[in-house]
């Protein structure tokens, strides 16, 4: 009880990374702890940040497409995600996140101009379906956030050099 009063009040401590956590947690929850920093683990180092660009653009598709995902971030990290995917082992979809990023690059003028900052702009975008073929394609080869997390999680098993703590 008083590990979850702790937990709301923001007062508990990052559990260390440790060999036998890694080994004994199932892979999507190894990886929900570590992205919702339960872990101790340095936010700031490149490991972290990478895998937070496939989280946000898992996050971002899968609330509204990747029309939504371009709008919001001005595609700024897409090219890390589409690398992440490749280094994650999830081959596939980095080809779609790979040919998506494509299309943004192909349309960002026209997508430029059309967000012009209104709810019709934005609508806009999406009646164009600039993207609809490949959130299709997403939607096909990431079923759930589960799937993404158990994905993350392995690939932490796998190095788990990379995320012990120090």
């Amino acid at each position: 009880m008083m590990d979850w009063i702790r937990k709301i009040l923001g007062i508990t401590r990052p559990e260390k990374i440790t060999a036998e956590l890694i080994e004994r947690l199932p892979a999507h929850r190894l990886c929900r702890k570590y992205i919702d920093g339960e872990l101790a683990c340095d936010m700031e180092n490149e490991v972290f940040n990478r895998i937070m660009c496939v989280v946000e653009l898992h996050t971002e598709v899968f609330n509204g497409g990747f029309n939504q995902y371009y709008y919001n971030s001005g595609g700024e990290r897409a090219k890390c995600a589409e690398d992440t995917f490749v280094q994650l082992g999830a081959v596939q979809i980095a080809d779609v996140v790979k040919r998506a990023n494509g299309q943004y690059a192909a349309k960002h003028d026209w997508l430029s101009a059309v967000w012009d900052g209104t709810l019709e702009g934005f609508s806009r975008s999406y009646k164009e379906k600039v993207f609809d073929t490949f959130d299709d394609e997403y939607y096909a080869l990431v079923k759930n956030d589960k799937q993404l997390y158990t994905l993350i999680g392995t690939y932490i098993k796998q190095y788990p050099h990379v995320f012990l703590t120090k």
